[in-house]
């Protein structure tokens, strides 16, 4: 399946404005289990990150950004696509979100984004990649109970 595409030269797809505008999953879990905090420095984006884990799944999933279009649509979409995964699942769903944004759209590794991958047009855009893997890279802080997450070394 191929990702659905933006114009030409551009890496807002209507599908990343739509959730950046109307993002879900944005509030605050009552309780959580995990948290962590995600920066990007250079696009001065500040995340959130809260989840719930039952049986090493993720059962709850909440964020909350100052940040640009394109990370808080990535959080919106992880969203959708983190409840019921467990760490194996997401390290492969960040694999083939990476491999989507190096431009790889039409391989098979990209399969199961789901609305992810709007974010095809990005390949073209390496230093927005950044802004992109920071709701991964936090998520994944959360898991490994690390309180912060960077995209600085990405």
């Amino acid at each position: 399946m191929s990702a659905p595409r933006a114009e030409a030269g551009n890496p807002y797809h209507a599908l990343l404005l739509a959730h950046a505008r109307a993002p879900l999953h944005q509030h605050s879990l009552t309780r959580c289990d995990a948290a962590a905090d995600g920066r990007n420095a250079l696009c001065g984006d500040n995340i959130h990150i809260e989840l719930n884990v039952c049986d090493g799944r993720i059962s709850a999933y909440a964020f909350r950004a100052e940040a640009c279009v394109l990370t808080v649509a990535a959080a919106s979409m992880l969203g959708g696509r983190v409840r019921g995964l467990d760490q194996r699942a997401l390290l492969a769903l960040a694999a083939r979100f990476d491999q989507l944004l190096a431009g790889n759209a039409a391989t098979e590794a990209c399969a199961g984004l789901g609305e992810l991958a709007a974010f095809a047009e990005l390949a073209a855009f390496p230093s927005r990649h950044k802004c992109a893997r920071l709701p991964f890279a936090t998520l994944l802080a959360a898991l490994h109970g690390s309180a912060c997450a960077t995209t600085e070394e990405a």
